[in-house]
């Protein structure tokens, strides 16, 4: 029969995934003759062979894509044949100019290399940078593209001649596996004392390690994306002395079990949270801590649920046995980016961990540990913070831009920023607080990787409104030095527009609560339980309602201090608190004067807001439950762990008039009502507020779907309550699963919003 030659163009995430050896495994199968290889955009393909086999062949290679892989488009075009072309070749890669591939994120041990690790047979039994084609990092040690070994931080290391041989075998699971090495050729890893003095190394060094976690100690192992602080999460004692030295005295720490079954007896697990947990990304899922549960107190303080993970890199793999339980925390001093140069590693976390089991497998892009939460509305995890396994991975914006490439900025709490090129939004992994010079210079590095890596340069930047947010001041130099323009959004529009982007709702009318703790709004007070109608050209919005105004005294202060939240909320909303400890634990001269800013006709450091994230706060000061706070959403969390332990289930009859449900709530205090039923009571009064306002947008014709975004939008109890009315109701409604709901999801609707001006849907800067 006579032979066709077709060209291919497969674009998506199709480096780093072995995408080049299923392509040429596929091509074997079927007979046919050509070459495949990476350019900075793409995977290019020529086939050789019969129309039939040639069909055949590109219908494979797109329907059984490697586990990793996500193809976006394959382009196809006629060639003219070769005569006497007799195989198929992986060819060198080439550089082409214009747009780039997509990054594959960095994910955990595949099962094969799991089993591999654990047999005593295999050559790699026990090596602790075992990965494949289909597992292990990616981002984290890419410098530039394409995607080859000589431009990953891997090119420290030249393969022995076995690792050759695989590598270079189409039909080895490890043909052109970028990271690919062995005992023979590839890092080494080493145990240290605390300032980096080496003591031994490999299986010697584990084993060590393994000892000093059960005798009560602390250590620092570097991972896939950087530093890991880890304890005994069933002794007491040393989950102690780890918040002690790191000075974290009541922040929840996440745990990392040795087997999905210890994980299991630890947490509540349903099929969809253990699948999620064992698959690729290996994310934190936050879900209701098992009764009979034998970790320490102090692992999560006056929570009913737990962070728990199970090991993302083969160094975890081999650490832990299968019954192990540890405290897996970030490893880096509290509000600072996460440690991932050993120097860096001594330096800081030297008084923290008593011995590192490091290595000298370089990281080029920190990345920390992705976190969902467990238990949503309809079963589906929530994200909290996306990156490891999920970043850099884009989300496409809709309409076709032919606009240039957009830098959004984020926030200054959870910073992720995003950069937007071809309609797609690339997220970065999370950066962290930006409290911090540390974060500010990680934040400022990784938006040089990520343009370095894009081979992008910003036409327009997108920062929030806040002029005291230091990404924005970034923003401001930036555009001064450059003269790149600027365009600030408001926050909760941009929370609004991060939900449109995820579900590609452009065009569509939508109601969203936008509920969270702090922003700055346009009238400059602080925003934050705001109810937004966004128009069908989202750079239009209408803020139709919000919580009652209340006056924060101290700013930053009030919100380290919900007692002070919950005396100015009070006196504003006109609710009697006679008989009503709130301010029990308040010095009585700090409490003097928060009054007298109350009463003054010129109060200093007084500013109004509509804040619901801070009206959680103050009910937790009203039941007692918290009137200090030494982690952000302390007082809040605590409150929603109260509401979950509600015998009753729920309290349909709470008011949906905000002022009238606290003042309901004070009452049944006095009454001696249970804290936990007022707890309740006061999350279905909010759920019912924020229903009640979505349900009348929608029916009134004003909004085709409802939606609810913001910090506050990640407290499980609220979220299904909400959730459950409008269900009840027939509302439709979005909600976050892609990107976070709180400020790690700001930059997808800043760039969103951005990407529209360039689109020329509106003309209207903010």
């Amino acid at each position: 029969m006579p032979s066709v030659r077709v060209a291919a163009t497969v674009r998506g995430v199709v480096q780093g995934v072995g995408f080049r050896p299923h392509v040429a495994r596929i091509a074997a199968a079927h007979g046919v003759t050509g070459w495949c290889g990476n350019d900075d955009e793409s995977v290019f393909i020529e086939a050789q062979g019969t129309a039939a086999a040639v069909a055949n062949f590109l219908r494979e290679v797109r329907e059984h894509a490697p586990v990793l892989a996500v193809i976006d488009e394959m382009t196809t075009a006629d060639r003219d044949t070769i005569p006497g072309e007799a195989d198929f070749r992986i060819v060198e890669s080439r550089r082409a100019g214009g747009a780039r591939t997509l990054i594959p994120p960095d994910v955990g041990c595949c099962d094969d290399c799991r089993r591999e690790l654990r047999d005593p047979d295999d050559r790699r039994f026990g090596y602790p940078f075992i990965t494949c084609t289909n597992c292990g990092p990616r981002l984290s040690i890419i410098r530039d593209l394409p995607y080859d070994r000589p431009l990953t931080t891997m090119s420290a290391f030249p393969m022995c001649a076995a690792c050759r041989a695989e590598y270079e075998d189409p039909l080895d699971r490890r043909y052109h596996a970028q990271p690919i090495s062995c005992f023979d050729c590839g890092p080494t890893l080493t145990l240290t004392d605390a300032t980096g003095g080496p003591l031994c190394t490999g299986a010697e060094a584990l084993a060590a390690a393994r000892r000093a976690l059960g005798d009560g100690r602390i250590v620092a192992v570097k991972g896939l994306g950087g530093y890991t602080l880890m304890c005994d999460a069933r002794s007491d004692a040393a989950v102690r002395r780890l918040r002690e030295r790191k000075r974290r005295p009541d922040k929840p720490f996440a745990v990392m079990a040795g087997s999905i079954e210890e994980a299991s007896r630890i947490a509540h697990l349903d099929a969809a949270v253990a699948r999620e947990m064992t698959g690729p990304a290996r994310p934190i899922v936050i879900a209701d801590t098992a009764t009979d549960a034998d970790l320490a107190p102090s692992v999560a303080p006056g929570l009913s649920r737990v962070g728990i993970m199970l090991p993302s890199a083969a160094v975890h793999e081999i650490l832990l046995n299968p019954t192990d339980v540890v405290v897996a925390t970030s490893g880096n001093v509290s509000g600072d980016p996460l440690c991932f140069r050993e120097d860096d590693a001594f330096e800081l976390l030297g008084g923290i961990a008593d011995l590192f089991v490091t290595n000298d497998r370089g990281i080029h892009v920190p990345v920390e540990d992705s976190v969902l939460l467990a238990g949503g509305a309809d079963g589906d995890l929530i994200p909290l913070r996306r990156s490891r396994g999920y970043a850099p991975l884009p989300i496409r914006l809709s309409p076709p831009s032919g606009g240039g490439v957009v830098l959004a900025v984020g926030g200054e709490l959870k910073n992720t920023f995003a950069i937007v090129r071809d309609d797609r939004a690339f997220l970065s992994p999370h950066v962290g607080d930006m409290g911090s010079l540390a974060c500010q210079d990680a934040f400022e590095r990784g938006v040089a990787q990520f343009e370095a890596l894009h081979r992008s340069s910003p036409a327009l930047l997108v920062a929030d409104l806040h002029p005291d947010y230091a990404t924005t001041r970034w923003a401001q130099r930036h555009a001064d030095r450059t003269g790149i323009p600027l365009v600030q959004v408001q926050h909760h529009h941009a929370h609004a527009l991060s939900l449109v982007a995820e579900h590609g709702a452009v065009g569509t009318r939508v109601a969203v609560a936008a509920v969270d703790g702090t922003g700055w709004g346009e009238d400059s007070t602080i925003w934050g339980g705001e109810i937004l109608l966004v128009g069908a050209d989202p750079l239009e919005y209408e803020r139709v309602a919000h919580v009652p105004r209340f006056r924060l005294v101290g700013g930053d202060t009030a919100a380290r201090s919900p007692w002070r939240v919950a005396v100015g909320l009070l006196r504003d909303w006109g609710i009697d608190d006679s008989g009503i400890p709130v301010a029990a634990d308040a010095p009585p001269a700090e409490l003097a004067l928060v009054h007298a800013q109350l009463d003054s006709a010129e109060p200093v450091g007084v500013i109004a807001t509509s804040s619901l994230g801070r009206v959680f706060d103050a009910v937790a000061a009203i039941l007692g439950i918290r009137h200090r706070i030494t982690y952000e959403a302390q007082a809040a969390m605590e409150l929603e762990a109260a509401a979950g332990s509600c015998e009753h289930g729920g309290h349909p009859d709470a008011a949906a008039d905000l002022p009238a449900l606290v003042a309901d709530i004070v009452e049944r205090m006095r009454a001696g009502q249970p804290v936990a039923c007022l707890a309740r009571w006061f999350h279905d009064g909010v759920a019912a507020w924020i229903a009640t306002a979505l349900t009348d947008l929608v029916r009134s014709g004003r909004a085709d779907v409802a939606g609810i975004t913001g910090g506050v939008a990640q407290n499980r109890v609220l979220l299904n309550e909400v959730g459950s009315r409008l269900s009840r109701d027939g509302i439709p409604m979005m909600l976050h699963r892609r990107v976070p709901a709180g400020d790690g999801g700001l930059s997808l609707g800043q760039a969103l919003a951005a990407h529209l001006m360039l689109a020329g849907s509106s003309g209207r800067g903010e």
